[in-house]
């Protein structure tokens, strides 16, 4: 079983189209996408267009909470920094409002189940960022709270994939971070998405069980620079995505 990963899109298309030409040669199984579709860029209604067409299950981000919020509220924000929330159409805020805080799946390897959470931030909030030196006692707090053995997030748009030992299994738990389609922190202007692979056919105690490959995709970098120096948007966004940070 091969699954595509995508997160933090930020209404970057050409990013987005490029990580989607990546991922169409990869042959996954399937595609699931951690939310922040909106922000920081123009083309947030193109961005959602596509992930609809594609019929990508989709967690809501806190970015795409706060366009619903703007909308519902009857605010026009006419500061820059909102100009990304203001462009989006009413159909494409109804698909963001109807978005899941989380996806759960559950696989059979081994003959044992292996379950896993996706969300945005944490469990517990979209907003929340679970950084790759958080405390182990924590994220062991998680998983043995949640029932899960891998717990799949973004929302800091630095990639990582973090294993837990778990003393009572002898097994690792998975903490990963897909990284950001498009707007990557963490000094690599390429998008990133995450690739993983699961061996039915391994056991929960062989190392080889979970595979995770983080993905770096290429796009025309100095097109979504412009396009937002061009717009309301803050200049600083495309000094972002240059510099990646």
């Amino acid at each position: 079983m091969r699954i595509a990963i995508i997160s933090d899109i930020h209404a970057n298309l050409p990013a987005l189209e490029e990580a989607f030409k990546s991922i169409d040669g990869q042959k996954v199984d399937a595609i699931y996408c951690l939310g922040d579709l909106v922000g920081y860029n123009i083309w947030p209604n193109a961005v959602i267009s596509e992930i609809r067409k594609r019929r990508i299950p989709t967690i809501s981000g806190n970015h795409d909470e706060k366009a619903v919020e703007i909308f519902n509220d009857g605010r026009f924000l006419k500061d820059d920094d909102n100009f990304a929330c203001n462009i989006i159409n009413r159909e494409h805020i109804q698909y963001l409002s109807m978005l899941p805080a989380h996806i759960r799946l559950e696989f059979l390897i081994g003959g044992k189940r292996f379950n896993i959470m996706m969300v945005h931030g944490s469990p517990y909030s979209s907003k929340e960022y679970l950084h790759c030196d958080k405390d182990e006692a924590e994220f062991k707090n998680i998983f043995w709270e949640k029932g899960i053995d891998m717990l799949i997030f973004g929302h800091t748009h630095k990639p990582y994939h973090r294993l837990i030992h778990n003393e009572f299994t002898g097994e690792n738990l998975h903490a990963l971070n897909a990284g950001s389609v498009g707007k990557p922190k963490d000094g690599d202007s390429r998008g990133c998405y995450t690739i993983i692979t699961l061996d039915h056919n391994s056991t929960l105690a062989m190392s080889n069980r979970v595979s995770v490959e983080f993905v770096r995709v290429a796009y025309d970098v100095e097109k979504a620079a412009k396009a937002i120096e061009n717009s309301l948007l803050p200049p600083a966004y495309a000094t972002m995505l240059r510099k990646a940070y």
